[in-house]
C-alpha cells in the first residue's frame, strides 16, 4: 500500500489547480468584457492544457498499473515459495 501511495507525483498533488492559474493570469479582465476571438482562443488555450493534463495522468495511471502488477507478482512469488519452505520444514520435522 505504500508502495502506491509513494507513486503519486507530488507535484500533481502540489501543484495549484489549472482554474487558479487562468484566473491569476486573467484576474484584471473579465471573460465577459473580452472579444469572442480573445474568449475563443483562452477556451482553446485552457482545453489544450486540460488536454495535456489528461495525458499525462493517463501515463502516471499506466505506470502505477504496472507497477502494481509488478508487486502484486512478487507477492504472489513470495507466498509460494512460503509455502515451498513451509512444506519442506514440515517435512524435515517429520524425519
Amino acid at each position: 500500500m505504500s508502495a502506491a501511495i509513494q507513486l503519486v507525483n507530488q507535484s500533481v498533488v502540489e501543484a495549484e489547480p489549472f482554474e487558479k492559474q487562468v484566473d491569476k493570469q486573467f484576474s484584471n479582465v473579465s471573460l465577459f468584457e473580452m472579444a469572442p476571438e480573445q474568449r475563443l482562443r483562452r477556451a482553446l488555450a485552457y482545453i489544450t492544457q486540460l488536454q495535456a493534463e489528461v495525458r499525462t495522468l493517463r501515463e502516471e495511471l499506466i505506470r502505477a498499473e504496472r507497477t502494481v502488477t509488478h508487486y502484486e507478482q512478487l507477492l504472489r512469488n513470495a507466498m509460494l515459495r512460503e509455502q515451498e519452505l513451509r512444506a519442506q520444514l514440515i517435512k524435515e520435522m517429520q524425519i
